[in-house]
Formats: C-alpha cells, sequence, structure tokens
C-alpha cells in the first residue's frame, strides 16, 4: 500500500520524501483545492518533480477545483506545465478538466479527486470506462463499501490520517453560500469549525475530530486500499515529517505504540482522533463539541489554586495553555513529570495543555535535514585505451549510458581498479548511490580523477532527466464551445418530496413536477402523481442505487425524466429525460459534453454572466432552500452523545419522535437539518437558512429551458402562482401571494454575486 503525504510546500514535500513518503501530491499555481497553500509553479513546480523522482517517489499535482469557462486558457497554460515538469498524475474534480488534460496531454494519468463524491461500486467503474487510473473514494466509507471498489481492480485511493470533512466530499456549498468561498473553488472558509446552537445546547456541532487510522492499516490492507493519504496541505512541515515518519513505520509492519499516537496528538489533533467512517460511523467517537482547532496533549492538572501537577516533562520553549475557564490562558512554565510546580493563573479544575512541543519540533526537523533516501544504482564501467570511457548507470527501470573522453596509455602505474571505484563512488551530494559498479578495464589504461568526476556527473545528471521525463506529446485543447440551442419557452418545475405539495403545484400552473423522495423506503408514494419527474438523492450505497433504478424501470410509464446528481448515477440507463443535476458542479461546456445529457442544471456557484456563457439546454433553480450539506452522521445523535453505530439507529422512526432540530449560528440564522432516509442508515441535510428566490430579479436571469422550484410543505405550492404569472408576462406583484413571499428573507444565491 502506497503512503501518499501532502505538500504545501518545498520544505514540507522535503519532510514527506525524507520520512518515507512512496508518492506526494501537491498544487500547481491555480485551481487547487487548497489555494491558500504555496503551491508550485514554473521551475518550482520542475524542482519540486525532480526532487522527488531522483529518490524513487512519485508525484500527483492537484487540479481539484471546479474550473469556469472563462478560465480554460489559464488551464491549458498550468496542464501543460505539469505535464513538462513530468509529474506522474494529475488529481481532479471536474470532469471538464478531465477531458481537458486528455486533450492536451493524453499521457496523463488521471485520478478521480474526493471532491468527486464517489462513494459506491457504479462511480467507480464508470469512471474507469471513462479511463481514469485511480478514484479517490470519498471520506464517508466503511471498509465493506470501499473493499467493493477495490475488486474493479482500478487503485483506490483512501484517507487515512488527518482532519475530515463534516459534509460529503464535494457536496458542500456552506462556506460559498454564506460566506462567498467556494470549497469547490479551493477557497472553503471552514464555517464548520464554527459554534453553533443546536437542541438548546451549544458547541462546535458541525467539527470532526482529526482522523487516525495508523493502529488500523492491516483493515485498510483487507479493504484493498491502494494508496493511503494523509491530509494536510495546510500544515506546516513538521506536521508531515512526523505523520509520515509514523505511518511509513505502520506501513512497514511496526507495531504502533501509544508513545507514537501521543506524538500525533501533539503534532495535531482535534480532541483526540477519530477512526471515521471505516468501521462505521459513531457519532460520539466521531464529532468533538469542545473545541474546533488542535488540543494539543494533556500536560498537567491544576489540583489546587496556584499550583500545577505535570503529567510529563516541559520545556520552557513549549508552547503551553490553561483550559477550562473560557478561553485558553497562556502560561510559561518548565518541570519534569510528577512535579507541582507553582503557576499564579492555575484554578483548581483547570487542564494544563501543551499545544507545541519544542523537543518534537526539533526533532522533526532534524528527520529531513540529512539525505535518507538516496537511490541505490548500479554501474559499469568501460575503459579501453584509444576508445572513449564509458560509463553506465541504471536500476530496475531505466539505464543510461554517458561517453567521455578518449582513454589513454597510462606512463607508469597500471590502472587501479579500486581507486577507480571508490572515486565513482563519491556521489555525495546527490540522491543517488552507486553501491555496485562492475569495471572493464585494460590493464595499462589511464583515466584523471577529473575525468572520472565529469563521467559520474553527466551519468547522474542523465539519470535524473530519464526519471523526470515530460509526457509523450502535448496538443491543442481544440473547441470548447458547444452552441444553445434555440428557446422555445421556459417551463416551470416543481420539486418536492412531498406529494401532496406537488399535486397543489400542478394545481397551481406548474408545467411539471419532480420527486425528491426523502423517504426511500416508501418510494410508491409517487405513483399518486399522474407523470412526473424523479430527482435521485446525492448520495446512496450502492444496494440503494440499484433499489431505486429498479423502481424507476418498473414504473418508466409515469417517470418522465430523472435528475443525476452523482457520477455514479450516469452509469445507469433511466426512463426518460437524462438531466445532469447541481450536484455535478457543472461549470464548463467540456463538462456538459462528457456528461451528454438532455438537460443540466449549472453549478449554483456560478453567476447568470457565467451561466450564460454556457451552452446546452439548461435547468436553473430559482426558488427553495438549497442544501448545504449531505450528512453521513447524525448531528442529533452526536449533540444528545448516543453510543453505537449511525447505521442501526432509527430514533426518527419512532412513535412521536419530534422532528429535527435546526442549527442555529452566532447571528440567530438557522439552519434546518433534513433526512432523506434508507434501510441501511440516513443522510442528514443541511438546508441554508434562507430561501433562493429570484422574482425581483427574473429580468437579468439567462435564458433557460426550465425554471425549477424546490418546495417541502403543500403550503408553499401557493408561490408558484408567482412565478407562472412572471414566466407569462403577468405582474405578479398583484397577487396576493406576493404580499406573504415579499415579506420573507430570502437570497439570490450566487447568481449576482461573484464567489471566491
Amino acid at each position: 500500500m502506497e503512503l501518499l503525504s501532502p505538500a504545501g510546500d518545498f520544505a514540507a514535500l522535503v519532510a514527506a520524501v525524507q520520512n518515507g513518503a512512496d508518492a506526494v501530491y501537491f498544487g500547481a499555481r491555480g485551481f487547487n483545492a487548497r489555494r491558500s497553500a504555496d503551491n508550485f509553479g514554473g521551475d518550482g513546480l520542475a524542482s519540486a518533480v525532480r526532487y522527488c523522482h531522483e529518490r524513487g517517489v512519485k508525484v500527483y499535482i492537484t487540479l481539484n477545483t471546479m474550473v469556469r469557462q472563462d478560465e480554460f486558457d489559464k488551464l491549458d497554460e498550468t496542464v501543460r506545465e505539469i505535464a513538462l515538469a513530468g509529474a506522474d498524475a494529475v488529481i481532479v474534480q471536474d470532469l471538464g478538466v478531465a477531458r481537458a488534460v486528455r486533450r492536451i496531454a493524453p499521457h496523463m494519468a488521471l485520478h478521480a479527486s474526493t471532491q468527486m463524491a464517489v462513494h459506491n461500486l457504479a462511480g467507480v467503474k464508470l469512471l474507469q470506462k471513462m479511463g481514469f487510473a485511480r478514484v479517490v473514494l470519498a471520506r464517508e466509507m466503511d471498509f465493506e463499501e470501499i473493499r467493493a471498489c477495490a475488486d474493479t481492480g482500478v487503485d483506490v485511493e483512501v484517507f487515512g490520517h488527518g482532519a475530515l470533512c463534516v459534509s460529503c466530499s464535494g457536496q458542500c456549498l456552506m462556506s460559498s453560500l454564506i460566506g462567498g468561498r467556494s470549497g469547490n473553488r479551493g477557497m472553503c472558509a471552514q464555517p464548520c469549525r464554527m459554534k453553533y446552537r443546536l437542541d438548546g445546547k451549544e458547541g462546535y456541532y458541525l467539527s470532526p475530530r482529526d482522523l487516525m487510522t495508523a493502529d488500523i492499516i492491516h483493515r485498510m490492507l483487507d479493504a484493498g486500499v491502494t494508496s493511503l493519504k494523509i491530509e494536510g496541505r495546510l500544515k506546516r512541515p513538521e506536521y508531515v515529517a512526523v505523520v509520515t515518519g509514523i505511518y511509513r513505520r505502520a506501513l512497514d509492519g511496526e507495531t504502533i505504540t501509544e508513545k507514537d499516537t501521543d506524538a500525533l496528538r501533539q503534532i495535531f489533533s482535534r480532541g483526540g482522533f477519530t477512526h471515521g467512517y471505516g468501521p462505521g460511523a459513531e457519532e460520539s467517537t466521531l464529532m468533538y463539541h469542545e473545541r474546533p482547532n488542535h488540543a494539543g496533549i494533556l500536560a498537567g492538572r491544576v489540583d489546587k489554586n496556584g499550583f500545577v501537577t505535570l503529567l510529563c516533562d516541559v520545556d520552557e520553549n513549549d508552547l503551553i495553555m490553561l483550559q477550562g475557564a473560557g478561553d485558553d490562558i497562556p502560561v510559561k512554565l518548565s518541570g519534569k513529570k510528577g512535579q507541582r510546580i507553582p503557576c499564579k493563573k492555575a484554578l483548581h479544575g483547570m487542564l494544563l495543555c501543551r499545544l507545541v512541543s519544542d523537543a518534537q519540533m526539533t526533532a522533526a526537523r532534524k528527520t529531513w535535514q540529512d539525505e535518507h533516501r538516496a537511490q541505490h544504482l548500479q554501474a559499469s564501467l568501460s575503459v579501453h585505451v584509444g576508445h572513449a570511457a564509458v560509463l553506465s548507470v541504471w536500476n530496475g527501470a531505466a539505464l543510461v549510458q554517458v561517453t567521455g573522453a578518449v582513454v589513454q596509455q597510462a606512463q607508469s602505474k597500471p590502472f587501479d581498479e579500486n581507486r577507480t571505484r571508490a572515486q565513482l563512488q563519491k556521489t555525495g551530494g546527490t540522491a543517488y548511490v552507486l553501491s555496485d559498479i562492475a569495471i572493464d578495464a585494460d590493464h595499462d589504461a589511464f583515466l584523471p580523477v577529473s575525468e572520472l568526476n565529469n563521467l559520474r556527473r553527466d551519468a547522474l545528471d542523465a539519470f535524473s532527466r530519464e526519471n523526470t521525463k515530460a509526457v509523450q506529446a502535448l496538443h491543442e485543447l481544440g473547441d470548447i464551445s458547444l452552441s444553445a440551442p434555440p428557446a422555445s419557452g421556459t417551463q416551470l418545475r416543481v420539486q418536492s418530496g412531498n406529494v401532496e405539495a406537488l399535486k397543489n403545484a400542478l394545481r397551481a400552473g406548474a408545467d411539471s413536477v419532480c420527486f425528491s423522495p426523502f423517504d426511500m423506503r416508501r418510494l410508491d408514494d409517487a405513483l399518486a402523481l399522474p407523470a412526473f419527474y424523479l430527482a435521485l438523492p446525492q448520495v446512496m450505497r450502492q444496494e440503494e442505487l440499484e433499489n431505486i433504478h429498479r423502481w424507476a424501470l418498473a414504473h418508466s410509464d409515469r417517470i418522465l425524466g430523472v435528475y443525476l446528481s452523482n457520477i455514479a448515477h450516469f452509469a445507469y440507463a433511466w426512463p426518460g429525460e437524462r438531466i445532469a443535476d447541481a450536484g455535478m458542479n457543472m461549470a464548463n461546456n467540456l463538462s456538459v459534453r462528457e456528461l451528454n445529457a438532455d438537460l443540466y442544471t449549472p453549478s449554483v456557484e456560478l453567476t447568470a454572466r457565467q451561466i450564460s456563457q454556457l451552452g446546452g439546454k439548461k435547468d436553473l433553480i430559482v426558488h427553495g432552500y438549497l442544501p448545504l450539506m449531505q450528512l453521513r452522521h447524525c448531528p442529533n445523535r452526536a449533540v444528545k452523545g448516543l453510543k453505537g453505530k449511525h447505521a442501526a439507529c432509527r430514533l426518527c422512526d419512532q412513535k412521536d419522535a419530534p422532528p429535527l432540530p435546526a442549527f442555529e449560528d452566532r447571528t440567530g440564522a438557522k439552519f434546518q437539518l433534513r433526512r432523506i432516509a434508507y434501510d441501511s442508515g440516513c443522510v442528514l441535510q443541511l438546508l441554508n437558512s434562507v430561501p433562493l428566490m429570484l422574482l425581483r430579479r427574473a429580468d437579468k436571469l439567462p435564458r433557460a429551458s426550465v425554471w425549477r422550484m424546490l418546495i417541502d410543505s403543500p403550503g408553499e405550492a401557493e408561490y408558484v402562482k408567482l412565478y407562472r404569472a412572471c414566466l407569462d408576462g403577468q405582474d405578479y406583484t398583484r397577487l396576493p401571494q406576493w404580499e406573504t413571499l415579499s415579506h420573507i428573507p430570502s437570497t439570490t444565491g450566487h447568481y449576482f454575486r461573484g464567489v471566491e
């Protein structure tokens, strides 16, 4: 199993390599999900790739953001730069970017980013058919789901350590819609790490603990994981060094001790660690409500005002905090484990936590000061009088040969094979060791030391170039335009999981309705409608996807079309129109072409102007509460401190179960939870605090084939009359429903404001 480490800058890259990473991943100057990292570009990118390849380490470049139509000139430049640098693969989220890479650099390997939200077998198989060499699975999958994907033969990459997003991978709009900074564009502001009120309690209820699997590596191996990924491109080099070193030893078969776990907690952890979703999500261990940032390790307790009893050795250069009375209180002290030492600010009941260990940081920095990853090469030297000297070097994958000066006849001493071998082995300052050198020489040959040095230098330089070869050919990106079909009038479509709401919508003037099931065990409820579209949930286990597919085929005479919101959905034939939903994050014409849908919903993170630049038939969401997150754990269980597996919970199925609570932020905004129920457990959607409402600026919207409204209750269907009137060219403000709707706080989303 490959160990894959992060690199936010060159120091972190060196730390990863020298501590045993088999591969590293980092971003180029743009289009990556950690745009605030230093990243690499130009000569720095080429130097980084060469540094890794000289040491037998692979390089994967992140191009894992949604890319807009107007950015393809810059994308073209970036892909060429990556290809010429000789990177081993690119990691992509956007299918349009994948198509661009295949056009420009067809020999470049493609890895599907976790941002693509691949969480079942169908998604993996489809991407395999589309030419992806590897799939980075969503972090919310259990080991059985991972094993099923690994059995396809495609490389499977899984996160093994570091920060966890609370939302399902690639499906978070919270930072974007409430703060204007998009996670799909690499600028997440992490509102999940803020404090919220839920069910009458206050805490960090959207903040998971950090993931740690060093002690269950065997379960990753059993599940068929190809590559174990460490998260942390925004972390400092010392973090990369410590975590990579421990996981290297774990993968090499060493037992991970409590000391190792303490070292991982010390370098960074949020309230300890979780094994994440692999063994099955447990809310009580997954989430940490006390604080959203580094908690460090417990270094002492205050059992008497003004005194601290140390639980470990503490150095005066350590970063120490008193915790337990509001904000952390920094203190300066030192001492040995077991000592009780004075500390004026200490109050009974407080805990002394060490956030940074100076000794750990110093030791971490030392791990990458010297060369630990030099490649051992074989060599042969041919030295014959009257012929050019020839030096060949090789390993199992590459061979190079260089020639030097013509060999002269010795005037006095015979050829000294031992001296020659010793001179060639002086490879200090390089990433190579010539460990096995065969020499074929005339006994009276003479080759100066300077010529031996030249041969060695030229051979190793040539070997480095061979190890960092660019792709075989670069091609033009070509035409990325896509014509828009002539508009033939905009249809009004209403979507809901409530069948009575959909019936009311038809009576209020909707041209069609779309059933979006909130309980996958009650699909037949939709059969009360004469004809309908079907919207698939964004997150479904493989068996759930197959179940709804069978149901859709069985009722194909009633289904007008299907909204597909995950790459896995496109692996199946569905009745009626194939419609790419907003969950596909489509922002450019190449992604529209790649999915080849009859109709598509552009990303809700695009402005009206950016949508106008796209071709094809468009479906615009114009009204309703947009889901900000898809959660495969239950915040309600977490806040109640309930034990056990999430999948086994049936709280909401109990008689007289109360409705799910809403999150309330520091401004008083409330974000409602919505349950999507399955036999195998629930997915929870976190909805925006205010609905999307575009009536006031309807004349500024781009042309579209469909306007889609999202409603939840039968009463909301009254607002359909307003949108019907607007599309029919009537004055909707004269209708009585406008008096109610116009006073409800609402948003125009990103239609008229950009996103970072």
